[in-house]
C-alpha cells in the first residue's frame, strides 16, 4: 500500500490528470515536483529502484499537502559508488542537466511559478541537477526552483538502504520490503550497531546487509523512523513553498 497515493482523494500525479484538472491544480498551487533516483543495488531487501519511488511518494505527500502536482519519476542516476554491482545503471550528468534544464523552461511556459527538484539518490544533486538550476537561473528563468536531498533538511537522516531508507520504505510503500531478507544467513552483530558501517567493502560479501552504508537496518529501522523523517521534509518544504519569492533564489 502507497501511503499517501492511496489515500489521494484528488489526483497529484501529473501523468494522471486530464487537462482541466492540471489547470484547476496549477491555478490553485502553481507548483510542480519532480522526484528524481536511480536504479542501483539497495541490499537484498529493498527494490532497485528505491530512490525515485520513495521520492515520488513523498511528494505524493507534499502536492496532497500543499497542493500543486508531481511530474513522474525520473530513474536516472548519476555518481555513486554502486556502478559495477548488478542492476545498477548509471548515466553521464551532462545530458541529464540539459533535460532538467529543458524541463525547467517547459514548466515555466506552462505557468508554474515554483519547481522543486526532489532526488532520492543523493549524488544527483551535485552531479546534475544544482548544475541544471544555475543555468535556468543564468539565462533569465524566473521560477523560484529548490533542488535537495532529503538529509539536507536541518535534522534529516540519509544512508544508503540502511536504517534510513528501508525506515521510510516500511512507512511509505512496506509491501516492496523484505525484512526477512535481511535475517538470512550470516547473523553476526544482529541486534546490532547503531553506528555507521560501510557494507559495501569486499569482506562483507555474502553479509545479509552487503552494499548497504549506515545504521544496521536488522536492529534500527523502523515504519516509525521513516514517518518522522517524511514528516520532518513535508513540513520543510511545505513552508517553502509558503514563503514569498518573485525568483528562485533558495539553495
Amino acid at each position: 500500500m502507497a501511503r499517501y497515493a492511496d489515500a489521494l482523494t484528488e489526483e497529484v500525479r501529473l501523468e494522471r490528470m486530464r487537462p482541466e484538472a492540471v489547470e484547476a491544480a496549477k491555478a490553485a498551487q502553481p507548483a510542480i515536483y519532480v522526484p528524481f533516483g536511480a536504479i542501483e543495488w539497495h541490499g537484498y531487501h529493498n527494490p532497485v529502484g528505491l530512490d525515485a519511488i520513495k521520492a515520488h511518494e513523498q511528494l505524493v505527500g507534499l502536492a496532497a499537502r500543499a497542493g500543486g502536482v508531481v511530474y513522474p519519476p525520473v530513474f536516472f542516476g548519476a555518481g555513486g559508488g554502486h556502478s559495477a554491482w548488478p542492476s545498477s545503471f548509471m548515466v553521464s550528468p551532462a545530458p541529464m542537466a540539459q533535460l532538467v534544464i529543458e524541463l525547467l523552461h517547459g514548466f515555466e511556459r506552462d505557468g508554474y511559478r515554483k519547481a522543486i527538484l526532489l532526488s532520492g539518490h543523493y549524488p544527483n544533486r551535485p552531479e546534475y541537477l544544482d548544475a541544471a538550476r544555475a543555468a535556468y537561473l543564468e539565462v533569465g528563468g524566473t521560477m523560484a526552483v529548490l533542488a535537495l536531498i532529503e538529509n539536507q533538511v536541518p535534522g534529516g537522516a540519509g544512508d544508503h538502504a540502511a536504517k534510513a531508507e528501508t525506515s521510510s520504505m516500511l512507512h511509505l510503500m512496506p509491501e516492496l520490503v523484505d525484512m526477512d531478507r535481511l535475517r538470512s544467513g550470516i547473523d553476526d552483530d544482529f541486534g546490532g550497531p547503531a553506528e555507521v558501517v560501510n557494507w559495501m567493502l569486499p569482506e562483507y560479501e555474502g553479509h545479509p546487509c552487503y552494499g548497504l552504508v549506515g545504521v544496521d537496518p536488522r536492529a534500527h529501522a523502523s515504519a516509525e523512523f521513516g514517518a518522522a523523517e517524511t514528516e520532518r521534509l513535508l513540513d520543510f518544504l511545505t513552508k517553502w513553498l509558503a514563503t514569498p519569492t518573485d525568483r528562485a533564489v533558495d539553495s
